[in-house]
């Protein structure tokens, strides 16, 4: 009897001892993870030169320091990412953000105006920014996904 008690509490030791080990990890990539500045939270923004903002905590951790971006009409998340639908024209976009100077800043202003692009045309627009760490332990580190609308 003995022997089952302490052989489970081995075994729930152990399992406990994974599962932090594991959440650390969890954690860990989270402070990683790059941090949507602006606009945040819906914010109205005026059609024109839409410039997006983003934080990143190590910009050295990125693969060839490239962070990338996913504008999108529609807010369609498939395994924790934003996907462009398919056929959405100008109004989603995807693309590199740079890097202001030597801090932990990203931005990106689309270059191309004209009627029916997305920073030019009325509605709400969701967003996102991810990009591949090295060592490609985890894969894809994404920001959460924010939404801001674009206004007259």
């Amino acid at each position: 009897m003995l022997k089952g008690r302490l052989r489970s509490a081995i075994v729930l030791g152990v399992a406990g001892l994974t599962c932090v080990i594991g959440l650390s990890g969890v954690a860990d990539a989270a402070g990683l993870a790059p941090q949507l500045r602006s606009p945040k939270g819906g914010k109205a923004v005026t059609a024109g030169h839409v410039k997006l903002t983003v934080y990143v905590p190590d910009p050295s951790n990125a693969i060839n320091g490239h962070i990338f971006l996913d504008v999108s009409d529609k807010r369609i998340v498939k395994k924790g990412l934003l996907e462009s639908p398919k056929n959405c024209g100008f109004h989603c976009d995807i693309g590199t953000m740079k890097r202001v100077g030597h801090s932990h800043l990203y931005t990106y202003v689309d270059p191309y105006h004209f009627t029916g692009n997305w920073q030019d045309t009325p509605g709400k627009y969701y967003w996102q920014v991810y990009y591949y760490p090295k060592g490609g332990v985890i894969g894809v580190l994404p920001s959460g996904i924010g939404a801001f609308r674009i206004v007259g």
